[in-house]
């Protein structure tokens, strides 16, 4: 009877108890190679200081650096739960290392817009090597969620995880602003230019990203000049780009490319070019 209990016993310290932080955020306590990246299109570094008004729509990321399962909620300022990933239109939620995933995909037949009230929104994304068990907690197909309240969440959440092995699971969350709309002097309307939009080269690791409306930079970790460049000039020449200028510039070890396409009236620049360990591309567009 001794010999059971001690092996009981043995077997508990084996699996770390999630803690919650005061925002109703579960964090894995125990160090782990396993890793997560969430954030939202107005805010590519996930530095939390993006702000959208009533009505916008927005654009979720995430990205992991090893094959895990991803669980994406919203929480909204006043406790509602949005069920991100997986739902009724994308139920698959089995993510590959090192890929950029966006929800809504591009094409998506449905958009998350923001509505109120104002305050600060968070996105919460959950890795795990292991499927998770949402049904306490979510009806996936209608989306509907069993449980409301960040705090809610995360202590549901926590009972799921706690029987994974310590370093099977990790969190990340990312916060943004909500505010209402102003309408008082309206500002008139200055058509943007066309913006171009692709996820970051598959099996790369993304380092940074930045986007204005006229600019988007992205660095990955190392990487081979001619094998990113060709990935861009394939996904505009499929879009009805054309090349209308290319050069190479640097030696062997800082190879660097530089082209121009035009679609139309639309210009766009691309660059690569190493820059220290990274590889950095810049896409420049306007008219």
């Amino acid at each position: 009877m001794k010999r059971l209990m001690a092996m009981s016993l043995l077997g508990l310290v084996a699996y770390a108890t999630p803690v919650l932080n005061p925002q109703g955020i579960i964090v894995n306590p125990v160090p782990t190679d396993l890793e997560v990246q969430t954030w939202v299109d107005r805010d590519p570094a996930g530095l939390g200081n993006a702000t959208y008004f009533f009505g916008d729509r927005i654009r979720i990321y995430t990205r992991v650096n090893q094959n895990a399962y991803v669980y994406l909620f919203n929480i909204n300022a006043d406790g509602q739960i949005d069920l991100i990933l997986p739902n009724a239109y994308n139920p698959g939620n089995y993510l590959r290392a090192g890929e950029t995933y966006s929800f809504p995909e591009p094409g998506a037949r449905y958009e998350f817009t923001i509505s109120g009230p104002a305050g600060i929104d968070q996105v919460l994304a959950v890795a795990s090597r292991q499927p998770l068990s949402l049904a306490q907690i979510a009806d996936i197909r209608s989306g509907q969620m069993r449980v409301q309240g960040a705090s809610n969440l995360a202590r549901a959440l926590s009972i799921v995880v706690t029987p994974l092995p310590d370093r099977d699971w990790v969190s990340h969350a990312v916060r943004y602003n909500v505010q209402p709309r102003l309408t008082v002097n309206p500002q008139p309307v200055v058509p943007r230019p066309p913006i171009y939009f692709i996820s970051p080269v598959p099996g790369y690791w993304v380092a940074w990203e930045e986007r204005d409306d006229t600019e988007y930079s992205v660095a990955y970790r190392g990487g081979d000049v001619e094998q990113i460049y060709s990935y861009y000039h394939r996904d505009l020449t499929s879009k009805g780009w054309v090349k209308v200028r290319f050069k190479s510039k640097g030696g062997k070890k800082n190879l660097a490319y530089e082209a121009e396409y035009r679609r139309g009236g639309d210009r766009l620049e691309v660059r690569v070019a190493p820059r220290g360990a990274e590889m950095i591309v810049r896409l420049e567009w306007g008219r």
